[in-house]
């Protein structure tokens, strides 16, 4: 298969949830043959690159006719769901829409769905959650966002910490908690998206967005994820592969990822964080912690491997549908 991707950012250079579930998911594509170019719209690098088998080029549709004419997929997420569905039909080429959320459409309109009157159009929601909120009724599969355990897992730390100071993810909550517990060192690690909120408490150490997570994880005693919204939950399932406990706000999507190995506390309130951030100074209580999430992890990678062979013939099946 020839696969077309059409996004605003890329890893290495863009550093967000959707971005690496789409690289997993592309190198899973790459690794069994099959070759996967992508387009950027929103490029931090002026030329292209190969980032792990998977090329990444300059968004110039003039420039690149014969390669269009000659994809056998085009496949993107976000705000290119637009202009890729429209180069697809013009192409007459299968379309695969990548959900990660449940509120993307809701400002555009309803024509703006893939609905089943768009000949071609094929769905993967990244959750069970995002299926059964939006249920489109397009051919669909759930794929949840693989995590590479090689390029997360490493040894824990000391310290607490949030992954994106945005006020949605929990920036502000993670100063207040930091307030309260001046005698904890906490980590809060600038996201990919949304208005960082920086302060200047002692106790509190800011890192820069990095794609080599695992000077983040290996820093981190606990991860605290105090979301207003997740649709699944990929930082929790990046944690849990090396053994950290994750506290979290009981977003649908993150007792979808963290199971029975998740702590969840309101965000609305920080002395449940503070008393739940003690609770695991308790050397048995945090092994318990620990021992949960390496194995609800194991339940997610080996449910990973399969939903990456089924998106492999999925891909096939769109394909050969459309033929």
């Amino acid at each position: 298969m020839k696969i077309l991707a059409m996004v605003h950012g890329f890893p290495p250079y863009h550093n967000a949830g959707a971005e690496w579930m789409l690289y997993d998911m592309l190198k899973s594509l790459v690794d069994k043959g099959h070759k996967c170019v992508v387009y950027l719209s929103d490029a931090k690098e002026s030329k292209e690159y190969e980032y792990n088998g998977i090329e990444v080029k300059i968004d110039d549709f003039e420039k690149r006719k014969e390669e269009l004419r000659t994809t056998d997929l085009i496949i993107s997420h976000l705000d290119r769901y637009g202009k890729a569905l429209n180069i697809a039909e013009f192409y007459r080429k299968p379309y695969v829409l990548l959900v990660h959320n449940t509120h993307f459409y809701a400002g555009i309109g309803e024509k703006h769905k893939p609905t089943m009157h768009e000949r071609f159009v094929y769905v993967v929601y990244n959750s069970e959650y995002t299926q059964k909120a939006l249920h489109y009724p397009n051919p669909s599969i759930i794929v949840h966002p693989p995590v590479n355990a090689e390029r997360v897992k490493t040894k824990r730390g000391e310290k607490i910490t949030l992954i994106n100071c945005w006020e949605d993810k929990g920036g502000l909550l993670l100063q207040e908690i930091a307030r309260l517990m001046p005698e904890y060192k906490f980590i809060g690690v600038k996201g990919g998206y949304g208005h960082q909120e920086i302060c200047d408490l002692p106790n509190i150490k800011y890192l820069e967005n990095t794609p080599d997570i695992r000077k983040v994880y290996g820093q981190s005693r606990i991860v605290l994820m105090p979301s207003k919204y997740e649709s699944y939950g990929r930082v929790a399932v990046e944690a849990m592969a090396s053994g950290i406990p994750v506290i979290a706000h009981a977003t649908p999507g993150l007792k979808e990822s963290l199971g029975e190995a998740g702590i969840f506390c309101d965000r609305d309130k920080p002395e449940d964080w503070v008393r739940a951030i003690k609770t695991l100074d308790d050397a048995k209580t945090y092994k318990e912690a620990s021992s949960l999430a390496v194995k609800r992890f194991a339940e997610i990678d080996a449910k990973t491997v399969q939903e990456l062979k089924d998106f492999e013939e999925f891909l096939i099946k769109c394909i050969n549908r459309k033929a």
